[in-house]
């Protein structure tokens, strides 16, 4: 933190020392790089030239600090600092490695009493600094926090922006102080005072960023809750900014619960007050502690939740289920007025329309009165359509083949080629239509088997009706042997005269008519001496000229002439 002073140009003596400040930080040492011929050095030589560089890096990270501090233009002391806290860190880096050599040479009889007596000023000295710091960090992060509470909205604003800095700040200063008490028990130093201030520190941090979060996490609920904050652009972006500040808070309160855990301090609750604020569950859930602190949590916040809104829950459920009854039987009167309707009409009208039109009756009215009891639960119901709408689309997009179907039913609907009941053969299929809807049509076949046709595959291909008219011609044939006397004939079959025979007869007789017929006809052909003839077909037979030299197979002669045979023999047997 630098002080107000006065405004101008650094002194020339101050420019001068923060270029060779920050030409000095590239050094190999100062990034704890050691070359090949290094590794061959003894620890005593490492140590030496390790403490050599710290020092002259430790007068430069001084004259930078107070030249920060003198320094009044906030944007480049910024910057300055920044750099400052970059170096610091790569100097901190640089101590751990002196104090690992210390204690490696220490067990190998090295003499490195200088570097230990450097490490343990260092440490000591950068400790005495930490603590003062977070001291200071702590006292604005309150201040900031009042003005959060009670400031206007522009000082709430800037201090929201101040302790986004500020707390990350905190938290790395609070894990440099752990390294350095941590480094300074290898060395054998006193940390029980540096151990209670550190402690008593990440208790106050956890309670300030628990409370952060806690506020952050309201002020989501908040906005979401809001009435249109989806469409409310000024709302999301507010939204997402507040999301960030929870992801920071919720990381430094990670930081401090890691550090609480090292010094054996309880740490269920902030566990617990993470996963609440961020709705992700972690590993630490599987801590029995935890997860039984977020159920009675859980059932706490569900129990008041009940006895702040029960009554009025109680009340939009009743309300919802008795709107929905009472729609119910409206959708039933309403399909009972359609059906009603349709019948007194003198309109033609097929049964699968009219059944389309009672079904889609009823399923409107019940549709209307889900979205108005929906309503009545606080739901907004615009978005909801919207949002079905977008859906529908996606779907139906998703769904082209249904959609053709449908678009089929609606056709069939409206040219009624066929109705329930009647026969039909369409779509591959020959059969009694049993029943349909916009998507398919149900045939039962002759045997008893139901076959759902999809209708875009009947509408797209012949349409066969048998049943539409209301006689029907019944055509058969029958076959005789030949007969003596000469008669007009309808055709000559391969083994018989056919005769046609189509009589005419009411559509629903059809099949009586034709069993009919036939048994009479067997029987007048019975009692007449006509025959029904099974097929003939002529065999013929060839023989091949054979050399009479020539034996014939199985020791007998072939005829040295062909001849041809014509035999009359029935279609099942074979002559060779």
């Amino acid at each position: 933190m630098h002080t107000a002073g006065q405004r101008g140009p650094l002194r020339p003596i101050a420019s001068f020392a923060l270029i060779l400040t920050i030409a000095s930080s590239f050094s190999p040492a100062a990034f704890g790089q050691q070359g090949d011929a290094a590794a061959e050095k003894t620890a005593e030589q490492k140590v030496q030239e390790l403490i050599v560089d710290l020092r002259t890096r430790d007068a430069d990270l001084e004259e930078l600090t107070k030249t920060i501090e003198k320094h009044d233009d906030s944007a480049t002391a910024a910057m300055m600092d920044k750099e400052l806290s970059d170096r610091r860190a790569r100097y901190r880096r640089d101590v751990s490695e002196l104090v690992k050599l210390v204690l490696e040479g220490e067990d190998a009889g090295a003499t490195v009493a200088d570097g230990r007596a450097l490490a343990t000023e260092i440490l000591e000295k950068d400790a005495v600094r930490m603590r003062k710091k977070l001291q200071e960090l702590a006292a604005e992060i309150l201040q900031l926090v009042d003005v959060t509470a009670n400031g206007s909205a522009e000082e709430v604003g800037e201090a929201r922006r101040a302790l986004g800095s500020a707390i990350p700040r905190s938290s790395r200063l609070i894990e440099y102080l752990d390294v350095n008490i941590d480094e300074r028990e290898q060395l054998g130093l006193d940390i029980e005072a540096d151990t209670a201030f550190i402690i008593k520190r990440l208790g106050i941090r956890a309670d300030i960023v628990s409370g952060l979060m806690q506020n952050t996490k309201e002020r989501i609920d908040e906005i979401v809750a809001r009435p249109g904050s989806e469409q409310d652009a000024k709302a999301q972006k507010e939204l997402a900014a507040l999301k960030e500040k929870r992801n920071a808070l919720a990381e430094s309160q990670r930081s401090n619960v890691r550090l609480m855990d090292e010094y054996g301090l309880e740490t269920a609750q902030l566990k617990q007050g993470i996963i609440s604020a961020t709705g992700k569950l972690s590993q630490d859930i599987l801590n029995k502690d935890v997860a039984s602190g977020l159920l009675e949590q859980w059932v706490a916040n569900a129990t008041d939740w009940l006895r702040s809104n029960g009554a009025a829950l109680i009340f939009q459920v009743l309300t919802f289920l008795l709107i929905l009854v009472a729609f119910w039987f409206a959708a039933r009167i309403g399909r009972g007025a359609v059906r009603k309707g349709l019948a007194r009409s003198k309109v033609s009208i097929s049964t699968l329309a009219q059944d389309f039109f009672i079904k889609m009756t009823g399923r409107l009215i019940m549709l209307l009165g889900l979205i108005i009891a929906i309503a009545q639960l606080g739901i907004e119901v615009a978005p909801l359509l919207a949002g079905l709408g977008i859906a529908g689309f996606v779907v139906g997009f998703a769904l082209q083949d249904t959609l053709s179907n449908f678009a089929s039913g609606l056709m069939i609907l409206v040219y009624r080629p066929f109705d329930v009941g009647d026969v039909i053969e369409a779509g591959g299929v020959m059969g009694k239509v049993d029943e349909m809807n916009l998507v398919s049509t149900m045939v039962l076949t002759f045997d008893n088997q139901l076959l759902v046709v999809p209708n875009k595959q009947i509408w797209g291909g012949v349409i066969r009706n048998v049943t539409h008219q209301d006689t029907r011609r019944v055509d058969m044939k029958f076959g005789i042997g030949y007969p003596e006397p000469v008669i007009r004939l309808h055709e000559l079959g391969d083994s018989s005269v056919n005769f046609v025979v189509r009589p005419w007869s009411k559509t629903d007789e059809y099949w009586d008519v034709y069993w009919d017929i036939t048994r009479a006809v067997k029987q007048r052909f019975d009692a007449e001496g006509i025959s029904i003839p099974f097929p003939q077909r002529d065999v013929h037979v060839y023989r091949e000229d054979v050399p009479q030299s020539a034996p014939a197979s199985g020791g007998a002669q072939r005829s040295t002439t062909g001849t041809t045979a014509q035999t009359v023999a029935p279609a099942d047997e074979d002559e060779t």
